[in-house]
């Protein structure tokens, strides 16, 4: 799959908790309104709008404009090739439980919300590297660095012993889709 080069991106729309509550909101009632996700959500109806739009703008979910009136449903779109499998995987992270899920849905969306980290997990996901490796590879600034792999180890995608980065083999949908899409090809 070749991905948008904004994936990043992507992840940060993800990483933010009303974002993530109105996308729940869409997947658990489809086709409501931006007054109805407000209300529900418990926002002003014009930050509802703008994070909808947040959300929409990455290809997560579509629109449905009915006169004066905007639905958001649950529909990938089909030029964003990945937004149809991180749907079928935020669908599947809520599925798990609540506010509690929101929040590792968050660590793990932030850990990837940055190109130097996308860049450093895929890395990563291709075998384990010291430090020094990375900096060669990557040509990242240590301190810099280390703070990119803090952010990466705290999403639960990446562990550290004896000074030896790897990816962890993290079961979370969210967390198996991402490292699906940004897997080298061997």
């Amino acid at each position: 799959m070749q991905l948008n080069p904004t994936l990043w991106r992507t992840c940060r729309v993800l990483a933010g908790p009303t974002r993530l509550r109105l996308l729940r909101l869409v997947l658990a009632t489809p086709g409501n309104s931006v007054s109805q996700l407000a209300e529900e959500a418990e926002i002003h109806l014009s930050r509802a709008s703008q994070e909808l739009r947040r959300v929409q703008s990455r290809g997560l979910i579509g629109v449905k404009r009915q006169g004066s009136f905007v639905r958001y449903l649950p529909e990938p779109d089909p030029q964003v090739p990945s937004a149809h499998p991180l749907l079928l995987a935020m669908k599947a992270a809520f599925a798990l439980g609540g506010a509690a899920q929101d929040k590792e849905i968050g660590l793990i969306a932030t850990a990837l919300s940055h190109p130097r980290r996308l860049l450093i997990y895929r890395e990563l996901l291709d075998g384990p590297r010291t430090i020094p490796m990375l900096r060669m590879e990557l040509r990242i600034p240590f301190d810099s660095l280390f703070r990119h792999l803090q952010v990466l180890e705290r999403g639960g995608l990446v562990r550290q012993k004896n000074r030896i980065y790897r990816a962890t083999r993290n079961s979370h949908p969210l967390a198996q889709c991402l490292a699906g899409m940004l897997k080298p090809a061997k």
